[in-house]
């Protein structure tokens, strides 16, 4: 549970918030957004996260590892699709911003553990 709340704080305070000023093409209308959009990030990295991986184990075997990338990307546009005031205008935008969310929870999970 530490580390659910941990996560959440980490992403909605650092990434989420930096985000839009990083990568064009997120936009975020307030801090209300962000926490939401962190909430549900974590809540499927959690949950369904792991379900997918087993699922394309083989295609991730085949494209070495490169698939487990494709779905990060998928799971932010989702997440952007579904919550108000967060926004994905593009494919590339979802790349950049699910890898900079990939590169803050390996920093997050070596700084917790």
């Amino acid at each position: 549970m530490k580390r659910f709340i941990l996560q959440i704080a980490g992403l909605s305070l650092v990434v989420f918030y930096g985000l839009p000023y990083v990568i064009p093409g997120i936009a975020l209308d307030g801090g209300r957004a962000a926490i939401i959009a962190a909430v549900v990030f974590a809540f499927i990295n959690f949950a369904i996260k792991p379900v997918l991986r087993i699922i394309t184990l083989p295609l991730n075997f085949l494209s070495f590892g490169l698939f487990g990338l494709l779905i990060n990307v998928l799971l932010f546009w989702f997440v952007a699709s579904i919550i108000d005031g967060f926004t994905v205008v593009n494919f590339m935008a979802a790349f950049w911003g699910a890898l900079v969310m990939t590169v803050a929870n390996w920093i997050l999970d070596k700084i917790t553990k």
